[in-house]
C-alpha cells in the first residue's frame, strides 16, 4: 500500500526553505543572462521573506502568469487533473502530480538544481526565520561547518536568499556602510584547494571580521583551519545539512515539477536511506539529477549506490562482535549517539568524539574502529604513525600526517582511525636520542587533534598497545575523551569470531570458543585460514575434530595446571587483602592473566606492602602446591618480579618511606640497586611480601586447588564466576558477590 505524504509530515524547516527557493526563483527570473554568476566581493542584498513570487513571475515577459497551482505544494495528495488525464500521464511514465493542466512538467523558470539543493540544505541547517534572527543579532558569531571546497562559492551565493530584504551580505570582512549587514568570512579556493596564501588570508579575515561591529558568519571547509585561540565552544554552530530524503524531495519539488509537487510516496520509496544519500559522490548525484522525472532521479540514485552483499568477514559491523566488553559497549553507545546527532536530536558537543582503544596486538582494536564507521554509515579514513614515518624525513612525515587529517575532513562525517599511536612516544622520555624529532611530531599531532576537536563531523579512534608510553598531553580529555582497554576476548566474544567464519551448530562453536580462550581474534583468523588451506591441499573436508585439535588438543596439562595455580594465587591474595575486585582470570596461549579493579589507596606503607604480596602471590602459590617455582613470575619489565622490584625500590628512592627518608632519587633503577644497602632492603621487602602471600594461601589451600582445577577446565572466569569462588574467603561472601552481580552489564 502506498501512503501519501501530508503537510503535517513535513520537516519543520520546509516552509522556511520554500520561501528561500521562491526568492531564488525570482532572482533567476529577473536576471536570466547572469544565472549561475555572482561576484562575491563587496556586498549583496537579500530578498524579502514575504515577496510575492507568483505575482513577480507573472510580470515577467518570459514567464506565464501565476495560476491556482501555486497552492498545490501545500496539499501534496490533491489530484488537480481529471482522473483519465492523471492515469494517462502515469501510464506513460510521467509524474501527474508534477504536471499542469496544460501538460507542462517543468517549472517556468528552471533554476540549476545545485542552486536549489544548496539553498534547501542551508535553509534546513538554519531551520527557521527565528533561528536566523539569532545569527543576525548584534555581536553574534556563527560557525557554518560541513561545506565542501567545491561548493563554497555557490553556498556563499545562496546565503543571499536566506536573509531579509533590507539586509546585505559582505564577503570581504571588516565593516560595511550598512547598519544591517552580515559579514561572511570564507576561505579562498583555487582548483578545489586552499593554498598557503589563502589559508593565511582566511585567518586574517576571521580576525578582521571579529573586529567589526556586524554579525559574523564564518564558513569552515574541511581543510580550513581556524585561529587556534578562537573560542569555538562559545560560538553558535551550524552544520550544513547533508543531502537527505527530505532535502532531495524539497529540491525535486522545484527542479522536476511545474506544480511544486511530485509523487512523494513513490519517490521516497525509491530513494536510498539518508545515510547513503549523505555520502553519495557529486558525479553520481549529477547523473541522477538528469532523470526526466523525480521518480527517475530516485531510481537512478538507488541504482548507482547498489552494492553487492557483504561477504562474511569482508567489512566488520558491531553485530559481528559478541560479548559485553567495555570497548564494545562504548562503540555501540557511540553509534547510537551518532544516529541522534544526524537526526538533530543532540548536538555535536553532546557526543564523546574521540576514543582510545588499547590492548595486546591482535585483539581487534582496528576492527572495532572500522565497525563503528560501518554501523554509523560514516566514511572510514585510516592512518598510522608507522605509515607516516615511512614517507621519509620529518617534513614528509608531518605532511603525511596532516593529509590523513585533511582526508577525514573532506570525507565528513567520518571516522579517522589512527593506529599505533604509542609509536609517537613522549616528550618526557629520558632517552634524548631523536628528542627534537619526537617533540616536533607530537606537537604537530596535538595541533591536528585540537583543530579537529573544534569542528563537527569527524570521530577520532586511536589504537595502541602501550598507553603508558604515550605523552600525557595526548591522553588529555578533549583529545581522547574515552580511554578503554580491549583485552583478550572471552569465550562469548570468541563465539562471535567463530560464527563469522564457520557454519557448525552453535553448541559446537561454543565448545571451540571455550577451548580457544587466550587466543586473539587475529590468532583465530590465521589458524582457520591455515587449516582450510591444509584441508584443500589434502583434499579433505574441514571437520570439527580437526579444529578441536588446533584449539587445545595438544595442551600440556601439567603446565596449564601450574599456570592456573599461579593466577588463582594472585586472585585469592588480592581478595583476602581487600585490594580490589577480581573481574577476570584466564589462561592464555603464553601463560595466564588476572584482571583487577583496584581500589584507591592512600599510599601508606601497609598499602604498598599488601600490593607487593599481591604481585608475588602467583610465585607463592606455585611454591605451596608444587614445592618449586617457575620463571613465570619473571622475565620482561611487565613481569610480577619486575613490577615488585620497581615498587620495592620506589619505597627508598621515590616515595620517601624507606632508608633515604624524604629524599627523591630518580634515574636508572639498575644503578640504584648497585648500592648494597638499597639492594638488601629491596630483596628483604620482596621476600617478606612473598612469605605473607604464602601464609595467606596456605590457610586457603583447598580453595586454591579447587579453583585452579576449575580454571583449567573452564579456561576463564568472568566477574561472577570469580566472585563465586572468592566468596569463600572470610568476610568476602557478601561484598564480593554483591559487587560482582551489581556490575554485570545489562544485555539488550
Amino acid at each position: 500500500m502506498t501512503h501519501a505524504t501530508t503537510e503535517s509530515s513535513r520537516p519543520t524547516w520546509w516552509a522556511y526553505a520554500q520561501k528561500a527557493v521562491r526568492r531564488l526563483q525570482q532572482d533567476e527570473a529577473e536576471n536570466p543572462l547572469s544565472r549561475g554568476t555572482m561576484k562575491l566581493g563587496g556586498a549583496r542584498r537579500g530578498f524579502g521573506l514575504d515577496d510575492d513570487l507568483p505575482a513577480q513571475l507573472g510580470a515577467s515577459a518570459d514567464v506565464p502568469p501565476a495560476s491556482p497551482l501555486s497552492i498545490l505544494s501545500a496539499v501534496p495528495d490533491l489530484r488537480h487533473l481529471p482522473a483519465g488525464d492523471w492515469d494517462e500521464i502515469a501510464d506513460a511514465g510521467g509524474d501527474p502530480a508534477a504536471t499542469t493542466e496544460r501538460g507542462d512538467a517543468l517549472p517556468p523558470v528552471q533554476v540549476p538544481w545545485r542552486k536549489l539543493l544548496i539553498t534547501n540544505q542551508l535553509a534546513a541547517s538554519v531551520g527557521s526565520a527565528e533561528r536566523l534572527d539569532d545569527i543576525l543579532a548584534a555581536g553574534a558569531v556563527t560557525l557554518l561547518t560541513g561545506v565542501a571546497e567545491d561548493d563554497l562559492k555557490l553556498t556563499a551565493q545562496m546565503l543571499t536568499h536566506l536573509i531579509p530584504e533590507d539586509w546585505l551580505i559582505h564577503f570581504e570582512g571588516g565593516d560595511d556602510f550598512s547598519e544591517q549587514c552580515l559579514s561572511v568570512i570564507k576561505p579562498r579556493v583555487t582548483d578545489s584547494k586552499i593554498g598557503p596564501t589563502a589559508a593565511r588570508d582566511y585567518l586574517s579575515d576571521v580576525v578582521k571580521g571579529l573586529q567589526s561591529s556586524k554579525p559574523v558568519l564564518i564558513v569552515q571547509t574541511s581543510n580550513a583551519t581556524l585561529p587556534p585561540d578562537l573560542p569555538v565552544e562559545r560560538l553558535q554552530r551550524i552544520a550544513l545539512m547533508p543531502v537527505t530524503r527530505d532535502v532531495l524531495v524539497a529540491t525535486l519539488c522545484t527542479s522536476h515539477s511545474a506544480t511544486g509537487r511530485i509523487d512523494e510516496a513513490r519517490v521516497r520509496a525509491a530513494l536510498p536511506e539518508d545515510s547513503v544519500l549523505s555520502s553519495i559522490s557529486p558525479i553520481r548525484l549529477a547523473f541522477a539529477m538528469r532523470g526526466v522525472t523525480a521518480r527517475e532521479v530516485a531510481e537512478r540514485l538507488s541504482g548507482s549506490v547498489a552494492m553487492p552483499k557483504k561477504s562474511a568477514g569482508a567489512e566488520p559491523g558491531l553485530d559481528d562482535f559478541t560479548g559485553a566488553g567495555k570497548a564494545l559497549r562504548a562503540a555501540r553507545q557511540l553509534v547510537r549517539d551518532l544516529a541522534l546527532w544526524r537526526a538533530g536530536t543532540i548536538g555535536w558537543h553532546d557526543l564523546s568524539r574521540s576514543l582510545l582503544v588499547y590492548g595486546p596486538p591482535g585483539t581487534g582494536k582496528t576492527w572495532l574502529a572500522r565497525a563503528i564507521g560501518n554501523d554509523a554509515n560514516l566514511s572510514v579514513v585510516t592512518g598510522s604513525f608507522a605509515e607516516w614515518q615511512a614517507k621519509g624525513h620529518l617534513g614528509d612525515m608531518l605532511r603525511a600526517m596532516r593529509e590523513s587529517f585533511a582526508d577525514a575532513r573532506r570525507e565528513t562525517p567520518a571516522v579517522l582511525i589512527i593506529d599505533e599511536i604509542d609509536a609517537a612516544g613522549s616528550r618526557q622520555d629520558a632517552d634524548r636520542h631523536n628528542h627534537n624529532y619526537r617533540v616536533q611530531v607530537i606537537n604537530a599531532f596535538l595541533a591536528e587533534l585540537d583543530s579537529l576537536s573544534r569542528e563537527e563531523g569527524v570521530i577520532v579512534v586511536g589504537t595502541c598497545n602501550h598507553p603508558e608510553t604515550l605523552d600525557p598531553a595526548i591522553l588529555r580529555a578533549g583529545r581522547f575523551d574515552l580511554k578503554i582497554a580491549m583485552s583478550l576476548p572471552d569465550a562469548e566474544a570468541l563465539y562471535g569470531v567463530f560464527r563469522r567464519h564457520l557454519t557448525f551448530p552453535e553448541a559446537d562453536l561454543r565448545d571451540l570458543s571455550r577451548r580457544a580462550v587466550g587466543h586473539t581474534p587475529a590468532d583465530i583468523d590465521a589458524i582457520i585460514r591455515q587449516v582450510r588451506a591444509e584441508c584443500r591441499s589434502d583434499g579433505r573436508e574441514l571437520t570439527l575434530e580437526y579444529l578441536r585439535a588446533c584449539f587445545g588438543g595438544h595442551d600440556n596439562v601439567e603446565l596449564l595446571h601450574r599456570i592456573a595455580v599461579h593466577e588463582c594465587g594472585h586472585a585469592i591474595v588480592c581478595a583476602a587483602l581487600g585490594l580490589g575486585r577480581v573481574t577476570r582470570v584466564l589462561l592464555t596461549r603464553g601463560g595466564g592473566e588476572i584482571h583487577v579493579d583496584l581500589r584507591p589507596q592512600a599510599g601508606l606503607t601497609g598499602d604498598i606492602t599488601a600490593t607487593l604480596s599481591r604481585m608475588l602471590a602467583g610465585r607463592a602459590a606455585e611454591r605451596l602446591i608444587f614445592g618449586t617455582v617457575s620463571a613465570g613470575a619473571g622475565g620482561s619489565i611487565e613481569s610480577d618480579i619486575a613490577q615488585a622490584t620497581q615498587l620495592a625500590l620506589a619505597i627508598d628512592s621515590k616515595l620517601g618511606l624507606g632508608l633515604q627518608g624524604a629524599v627523591w632519587r630518580g634515574g636508572d633503577e639498575a644503578a640504584l640497586l648497585r648500592d648494597p644497602a638499597i639492594f638488601e632492603a629491596v630483596r628483604r621487602r620482596i621476600e617478606d611480601a612473598e612469605d605473607r602471600a604464602l601464609a595467606i594461601l596456605a590457610t586457603h589451600r583447598t580453595l586454591l586447588e579447587d579453583m585452579a582445577r576449575a580454571l583449567v577446565a573452564a579456561r576463564e572466569f568472568g566477574l561472577a564466576e570469580a566472585a563465586n569462588w572468592l566468596r569463600q574467603l572470610p568476610g568476602s561472601s557478601d561484598t564480593i558477590l554483591a559487587g560482582a552481580l551489581r556490575e554485570q552489564p545489562h544485555l539488550n
